[in-house]
């Protein structure tokens, strides 16, 4: 019984009536999900030109940075890219990681202590907010100083609270990069010291970059203005820190200023010249944008800010959010029309799936939601609602998705109305909510149904077995006739016995 519950329970079901979407819709005519483009020739062409158009208004886009790679967040999808997988020096946004590893590996209260090693291994001239040996300050005011100041003898005492060392976090910063999925990415520091063994790529710094804002720690600490350090064991006056990031800021200029920038970090060595991301949100899309080796400050040569702007327009300009559940009709289980029959004891009955209604594809402007195409992936895990994800791709590339999750087990009422002519007391009585009320449990009726199969399976198997393995019972038959005749004798020679014994004892009484 225990067995039979398992297989039938709702998350079996769920992902069964799954199943039997995807093969209704690959044999058969019931159109289930919208045409896929695979399926589609002529749309396969339009995709193509729709690729060339955005490709050769790509070469059109004023970028002057080296690399350059503008994605939407939520998807992953790359809406520009130049030079995305080149390696290159990142220099200071190297410190994304190493926040990252921080939130993901520590408390925010937890103490930090600054180590000789700490505090004086970092370049001459290089950006610190000069702490001291033995000094302490908290976790979080050490990411503070990275992503504002940053500062890099509190990006050695993170990387050394965390591993012990900086060659030790150097380890672990590679290990949770090939996690991301970079695969053109290695460091050798936790600040961005210069080094030819120290290198990343645009759309490997985007992967980071998103893991980093999905701590909501990183985009209140990468988005803040302005930050006073407290007095410490070492430095008895308060520090008033800025973000140099001009898009969030306006520190020294407010030409950058945008308020659509949530987030971000700066970049700049001689060898790696200006390196940024930022990270903005643009038609309800959250996007990040990430220039490698771009000339010039800001204030002179030639700007690196524009690039990032250049890129945020190009996104408003050319790409939509379409949300997923307004927009695929054909998905019919979350509209609840499963086991609909109008006015049955089925009408009413509560979907067993339901679809995430936050779920969104990134589109370009000129093509429709029906370009998208749709497929299903399993979700094999017992902890979560989530039983299915439906995911949507465009020009070889994933566009978005949402899930579809069990919804609430719901018992359904079905009320038998009488008909004719009754008394005001009567009337009173069937308006009390001690009504009689007739419930259906769908999961109930499966299981009968179910079971009933089940034993009209077993009862076919027997017969089957019986007529394939045929038994010759006739001994059976010859056994109990012997038996009688032995029983039969065994009397005859009782009674003689009898006989005998009786005419004996009448001899001797004569």
């Amino acid at each position: 019984m225990q067995l039979f519950r398992s297989i039938l329970s709702r998350r079996m079901l769920a992902l069964i009536l799954c199943a039997v979407l995807i093969y209704v819709n690959a044999f058969t005519s019931v159109k289930v999900f919208a045409k896929v483009c695979t399926n589609q020739p002529a749309f396969r062409c339009t995709a193509n030109k729709q690729a060339e158009a955005d490709q050769a208004h790509n070469n059109d886009l004023a970028i002057t940075a080296k690399a350059a790679v503008l994605i939407d967040n939520a998807s992953g999808r790359i809406l520009y890219a130049k030079n995305k997988d080149k390696k290159l020096i990142p220099a200071s946004i190297t410190k994304i990681m190493t926040v990252l590893l921080a939130l993901e590996n520590c408390e925010m209260d937890e103490e930090v202590t600054f180590s000789h090693n700490a505090v004086y291994s970092i370049d001459y001239g290089s950006s610190s907010i000069a702490r001291d040996e033995d000094e302490v300050l908290t976790v979080e005011e050490c990411l503070y100083a990275i992503m504002l100041e940053s500062a890099n003898e509190c990006a050695n005492a993170i990387a050394e609270h965390i591993s012990g060392s900086t060659e030790a976090f150097a380890d672990l910063m590679n290990q949770r990069a090939a996690e991301l999925g970079c695969t053109n990415t290695h460091f050798v520091n936790p600040r961005g010291l210069p080094n030819e063994e120290h290198y990343t790529s645009a759309h490997d710094m985007a992967l980071i970059t998103r893991a980093a804002v999905s701590h909501e720690e990183f985009l209140k600490i990468s988005g803040t203005s302005r930050y006073v350090l407290r007095a410490t064991n070492k430095k008895s006056e308060e520090l008033l820190m800025n973000n140099h990031h001009y898009m969030i800021s306006g520190y020294k200029t407010s030409k950058y200023l945008d308020d659509t920038v949530f987030a971000g970090k700066t970049g700049y060595t001689e060898a790696a010249l200006n390196t940024l991301v930022t990270c903005a949100t643009r038609n309800g899309m959250d996007l990040i944008v990430v220039t490698m080796k771009s000339q010039g400050t800001g204030e002179k040569g030639v700007p690196i800010y524009p690039d990032t702007t250049n890129l945020l327009n190009y996104a408003t300009e050319n790409f939509q959010k379409v949300n997923i559940s307004e927009n695929e009709a054909n998905f019919s289980i979350g509209q609840g029309q499963l086991f609909d029959t109008g006015t049955s004891i089925f009408g009413s009955t509560t979907p067993m799936i339901e679809m995430d209604t936050d779920g969104y594809v990134v589109l370009p402007n000129s093509v429709d939601f029906s370009a998208a195409s749709p497929s299903l992936e399993f979700v094999d895990s017992p902890d979560s609602d989530v039983v299915a994800v439906l995911r949507y791709q465009f020009d070889g590339q994933t566009i978005g998705s949402t899930d579809l999750t069990l919804a609430e087990p719901a018992v359904q009422d079905f009320q038998f109305q009488k008909t004719g002519e009754e008394d005001e007391e009567q009337a009173q009585a069937e308006a009390k909510p001690s009504t009689r009320l007739i419930k259906i449990n769908l999961r109930i009726l499966i299981y009968i149904v179910s079971s009933v199969a089940a034993l009209l399976l077993l009862f076919v198997l027997f017969k089957r077995l019986s007529k394939a393995y045929h038994f010759d019972m006739s001994f059976l038959t010859r056994w109990r006739r012997n038996r009688a005749d032995r029983n039969s004798f065994s009397n005859a020679n009782r009674k003689r016995y009898k006989s005998r014994k009786r005419r004996k004892k009448d001899n001797w009484l004569k």
